[in-house]
């Protein structure tokens, strides 16, 4: 499917003419705030992170007589598995375009297709928390957990199945304290972090990633922390999403399971999320069907859906039918028997080439 653009036609009334121009930062993210009630992962200000890499952020905005109409954000990635392609945007659940009108998403679409193909790239990753057009997405695996919450953290606590409220307790029981960290340090956060990945098999992003997104976020982001018996045994950093705090990257030690660390380290999340007026917690998103979507789902978190396109240089959808990380189970298998320091290492510069 080419896509065309109807809001654009050379006929049309000069203040209803759509144009691709540059932007200021700060109308980009005016823009951003008053189109969607959860604008984080669309900020510009995800530009300093993504430069720890080496990655640029790329704005392609739509205008008309009368201001912005529509905004995409994009990062140009390279790998030898993947190949040359746009993502909006890497590692985040949903991110894509943010339009007022079908007119002005058209446009938006076109002008990325036509910067994919100026740069020579294979294709446009768009990951999105709505429907674009009719398209099929590509992957279908993927979905986000979300909690509703209250201004009363004991009445979402009621809420919760008998057996979380018994594992939360084990775990206060057990002698662990969970307290959310004052200032900006993040080094006992990535200690945690980057061992449980290794552990996982998938590779860390860097400490100074985590380090800039807690200094370009510095009223959005909380490190919060468990510990035992002086020891960080868990962590997760949160980032206040308008009305929705977002815990995109969370981590406990495998050998400190027993004591139920995530349940403690969650409900003290959730706990402050209330207190704070948050209207929900974003568990983010997991694999259908896997072990951290029914972790997740325990909490009695919701399903929301997630629509991932990958377009082609001609703006045509395409499908990815071979079951997901089906070649990747050697790879995840070598890098479980890594060191750690040497998985801190290399992960940064593979996890820079991977969306």
């Amino acid at each position: 499917m080419t896509v065309t653009n109807p809001g654009c036609r050379d006929d049309a009334p000069e203040s209803r003419r759509l144009r691709v121009q540059e932007v200021s930062p700060a109308d980009y993210d005016a823009f951003v705030r008053q189109s969607t009630p959860y604008p984080l992962w669309h900020l510009s200000q995800w530009e300093r992170p993504l430069a720890v890499y080496g990655l640029k952020l790329r704005r392609v905005v739509v205008v008309d007589a009368n201001g912005i109409r529509g905004v995409l954000a994009v990062v140009f990635q390279q790998s030898m598995l993947f190949g040359r392609r746009a993502v909006s945007l890497p590692w985040v659940d949903a991110s894509g375009l943010l339009s007022t009108d079908t007119d002005a998403e058209t446009r938006l679409i076109e002008a990325a297709v036509d910067l994919i193909r100026t740069n020579r790239l294979s294709s446009l990753i768009l990951r999105s928390s709505r429907p674009v057009a009719d398209w099929q997405v590509e992957r279908d695996d993927k979905l986000a957990m979300e909690l509703t919450l209250n201004t009363d953290p004991d009445r979402v606590w009621k809420g919760f199945d008998p057996k979380v409220r018994n594992q939360v307790r084990k775990g206060e029981k057990s002698g662990l304290t969970v307290v959310t960290v004052a200032g900006n340090d993040v080094a006992e956060f990535y200690d945690v972090y980057s061992q449980n990945m290794r552990d996982l098999g998938s590779p860390p992003h860097s400490r100074e990633f985590f380090q800039s997104v807690k200094d370009s976020f510095v009223d959005e982001a909380q490190i919060h922390l468990a510990r035992f018996e002086g020891r960080v045994v868990g962590g997760g950093m949160t980032i206040r999403n308008g009305g929705r705090l977002d815990i995109p990257w969370a981590s406990s030690l495998h050998e400190y399971n027993r004591l139920c660390v995530n349940h403690a380290l969650y409900w003290h999340m959730i706990r402050g999320a209330c207190v704070a007026g948050c209207q929900s917690f974003y568990f983010g998103r997991s694999t259908r069907g896997s072990g951290p979507h029914h972790f997740k789902k325990q909490w009695g978190a919701t399903e929301v859906p997630l629509y991932w396109y990958r377009l082609d240089v001609h703006g045509s959808p395409q499908v990815d039918n071979r079951p997901p990380q089906e070649s990747f189970g050697l790879a995840i298998r070598l890098w479980k028997k890594l060191p750690v320091g040497i998985a801190r290492r290399l992960g940064p510069w593979l996890i820079s080439q991977l969306d």
